[in-house]
């Protein structure tokens, strides 16, 4: 009879812990940080409420390991689309499409960034402060060199970072109503987000790229 290998125990405390974080990442984006529970949490994991505090000794320690997770796959996809050799027109155009699918594929993300602006927290962390910064100083200084290079609109940074991010995130979060605004049943069809990733390329890019002639 062929022996059945038993889970290696690191690889099962991997797996455990990475299924809080993605069950907890879509109680927060639901509830908020306020009408999250840990008890609900840990029930659709499969565990028991004490089991979470091996691995997050508070809702707080919990919440904040979700928004680091967030915040990285942030800065990874700002860092790969304009950290490559090409004109700044051809970065702003992968930055866009990357922010667009990053939302489109991970969909408590939008909702989580609005409820993170719109109602923070009590949360004292030292570490997510820098991860933000490190992004939106990052884009910034990307579109003022793009300025000084003659290729970007020449206009607030920070409000064009304001108005990119805002028209990204707004649409991924905005659920059935932004559905019926389109008239699509579902906003995260792959039809729908290419559509949704086309039209958004096409409105920013018109906005940000100067045009030939334009002084």
């Amino acid at each position: 009879m062929k022996r059945v290998r038993a889970a290696h125990p690191e690889r099962s405390s991997a797996d455990t812990r990475q299924k809080m974080l993605e069950v907890a990442e879509r109680e927060f984006a639901r509830r908020g940080y306020d009408g999250a529970h840990l008890q609900r949490i840990a029930s659709q994991v499969g565990v028991q409420k004490t089991a979470l505090y091996y691995y997050f000794p508070s809702k707080a320690s919990l919440y904040e390991a979700v928004l680091l997770g967030m915040l990285d796959a942030f800065d990874r996809c700002v860092r790969d689309a304009l950290e490559r050799p090409e004109p700044p027109a051809a970065r702003m155009e992968r930055l866009l499409d990357a922010l667009n699918d990053l939302l489109a594929e991970r969909p408590h993300y939008p909702k989580m960034l609005i409820r993170l602006f719109v109602d923070p927290p009590p949360l004292r962390s030292e570490r997510i402060a820098p991860l933000v910064e490190g992004i939106v100083q990052r884009v910034l200084r990307f579109y003022r060199e793009g300025v000084d290079a003659g290729d970007f609109v020449k206009q607030s940074a920070r409000h064009t970072f304001q108005s990119v991010l805002g028209a990204i995130t707004f649409h991924y979060a905005s659920n059935g109503f932004g559905a019926g605004v389109i008239g699509v049943d579902d906003l995260f069809t792959r039809a729908a987000v290419a559509w949704r990733r086309k039209e958004a390329r096409s409105l920013l890019l018109r906005a940000t790229l100067r045009r030939a002639g334009e002084s």
